[in-house]
């Protein structure tokens, strides 16, 4: 993933191997990375549906809000829970199964639109951009469903191959 090194808002994860697995950039996007080996125990695939059942801790939420320019209302539509108690989440809570799935998936999305797009400031106008092949929606507005999800996926797909621009 070169996109990912090349994020502009301090993402100290410049040794990214390429051909990881998805789930290892994910979560080395949400966290440190000494918190992924000693914590989670998430880098490998098989691991990761243990990891979303267990929930992931609310730490990835501060995570998220200070990389992306996701708003704290877009995060928390995009979660199923209202700002205010999104903002009632001490630090060591951990967020549920649903929670953690719709987060895991969002940081996907967003890690592999750094991979195709290039940097975060082109991911970030990317998903805040009415789309025509996205019904003329913003793809961040469909994050909050699994179908939203795949359909911005596979726009990623499309791009990533040149058949859409």
């Amino acid at each position: 993933m070169v996109g990912v090194a090349n994020h502009p808002k301090k993402l100290n994860i410049a040794d990214l191997k390429i051909g990881a697995p998805d789930a290892w950039y994910v979560f080395s996007f949400l966290f440190p990375e000494d918190y992924v080996k000693t914590h989670l125990k998430c880098d490998m695939d098989s691991n990761v549906i243990d990891c979303i059942r267990d929930g992931i801790p609310r730490l990835a939420i501060d995570s998220i809000l200070e990389k992306t320019n996701v708003s704290r209302a877009q995060l928390s539509n995009i979660l199923h829970i209202s700002t205010r108690q999104l903002n009632r989440y001490r630090q060591d809570d951990r967020l549920s199964p649903e929670q953690s799935n719709f987060l895991y998936e969002f940081t996907r999305i967003y890690t592999r639109g750094l991979d195709i797009l290039g940097d975060g400031v082109t991911v970030d106008k990317w998903l805040t951009r009415p789309n025509l092949a996205l019904g003329d929606k913003q793809p961040l507005e469909l994050l909050d469903t699994s179908e939203g999800l795949r359909m911005v996926n596979d726009l990623l797909s499309q791009i990533e191959y040149g058949f859409y621009s």
